[in-house]
Order: structure tokens, then sequence, then C-alpha cells
């Protein structure tokens, strides 16, 4: 079964304002030729969510997504975005990133109740899982994905986990210019893979989209891409460089 490929760049808190919609022009512009053959999304920092939606909303090539949103749908929580908030501006949001799970303690329980809100709303979650060097050096990686998306799972009908995409990204290769090696990745995408069909049976196994992410550059992104259990990349830092991020594209959509 043919999966889409899926490129996304996450821009973090790269960028100014300013930035942010230079960025997005430009990379409306690197890809301007046809549609790549797959969905390119870009992430930018809240308050840059609307503008850039509104710069890209006719385009045919690039979506928008958010960084993150809160657990619940309302309520006192100064300084967090609701879901309800983002919905007019973003098709995509990223949820359980291993920056939010690390410094701000996100749990798996957390994780799930935003895909389950962004489900009610009609968004499509991007879920990221992955293990710490340490759990890694332990030999603790695969119990330790497999926790997480047995959570995640379980929480799914066979309908709503095609919405969804996992990207498994190794906590130790976030912003360390060290990325896993593309069979590595592979193995534990494919460990993935298995535990969703345990959930949803051999046809929702191959449905499922998983893309990887942690220190992705133009020149790796081929090597991932070359993997047939890898459905596209999820990009930090060289997400900001648009020609970049068009290579990337041409990499894995191509």
């Amino acid at each position: 079964m043919d999966r889409t490929p899926l490129v996304v760049g996450n821009w973090k808190m790269a960028m100014s304002h300013k930035a942010a919609l230079e960025a997005a022009a430009a990379l409306k512009k690197a890809i301007k030729t046809e549609p790549p053959a797959g969905e390119v999304v870009v992430c930018p920092s809240f308050p840059s969510l609307a503008a850039v939606a509104e710069l890209l909303h006719n385009s045919k090539k690039i979506q928008v997504g958010a960084q993150n949103i809160h657990w619940e749908e309302r309520g006192a929580w100064t300084g967090e975005v609701s879901v309800v908030q983002i919905k007019s501006f973003a098709k995509w949001c990223i949820i359980g990133h291993s920056e939010r799970r690390q410094h701000f303690n996100e749990t798996d329980g957390m994780v799930v109740q935003k895909m389950n809100l962004l489900l009610k709303h009609g968004l499509l979650p991007l879920v990221c899982v992955g293990e710490t060097a340490a759990e890694r050096e332990s030999g603790h990686a695969i119990p330790k994905v497999t926790g997480q998306v047995q959570q995640i799972f379980s929480a799914l009908t066979l309908t709503n986990m095609k919405q969804i995409v996992v990207a498994y990204e190794p906590i130790w290769a976030i912003g360390t210019g060290a990325p896993a090696a593309p069979a590595d990745a592979a193995e534990i995408m494919l460990l993935i893979r298995k535990i969703a069909g345990e959930y949803f049976g051999p046809e929702g196994a191959e449905r499922l989209r998983i893309i990887y992410g942690g220190s992705v550059e133009a020149d790796t992104a081929g090597a991932f891409a070359a993997e047939p259990g890898i459905d596209g990349l999820l990009v930090g830092g060289a997400s900001t460089r648009p020609l970049q991020l068009a290579e990337i594209v041409a990499a894995v959509c191509s």
C-alpha cells in the first residue's frame, strides 16, 4: 500500500515574525513548479501562525501546522494555547515533541489527551515518540517506544488512526547534529508498525504513516527516504532555511 510522503518543518522559536513570513514566502517560491508527490507542512510559532496561514492559504503545495496545544480545551491556563484558538489557521499539530517531554515534563497521558482534542476538532495530530540516550545505551529503547505507542494506539479506533502520523524522534538526536542511522531508525519504525498491526490489523498497520525526526539535513534526507519503512521527515533547524527545506522535500517526495 502506497503511503503519501510527508515533510514537516518545525520552526520552533528560531525566527522573528518577519523572518517567518520571509521564510514562508521563499519556500512557496522554491516549490513553485509542480506540487510535490507528497505533503509539506510548516509549523511556525504561535505569534506567526495566522499570518503564515494567510500567506500560504492558496498554496496547493504547503500546509500549515502548529507546534503544540494544551491538553485542555478551555480554562485558566495562563500562557497556554488551546486547540480552539489554532483550528482556524492550522491543519496539523505537533504533539509529544521530545523537547516538550524533556523540558516541560509532558507525560504520555497528556499527549493522548492532546491527540484526542485534535481529532475531535478535525486537526491532524503528528505524535512524537522516542527514547533518551540513557535509555538507548541501557537497552531500553524498544520498551520505551513500545510503551509510548501502545498508549497512543489504545486510545484510537481504526478510523481515526488513519488521521494521525507517528514521528520517531530519538531524544538523543534532537539538535545534536548526530542523527540516527537510517537503518536503525527504520528498525524502530518497523517495530511501531508491528505494534500498530496488533491494534488495527495488517491493513491498519500498512496505512499508518511513520516519519523520522532528529538532526536531519539536506545531505542526509535522501538516505532516510531510501529506507522503505520511513514515510517522511520531521525537520528542525534545516527547515528554517527555505532552499534547504526545498531540497529535503525533493529528496523525500520525488
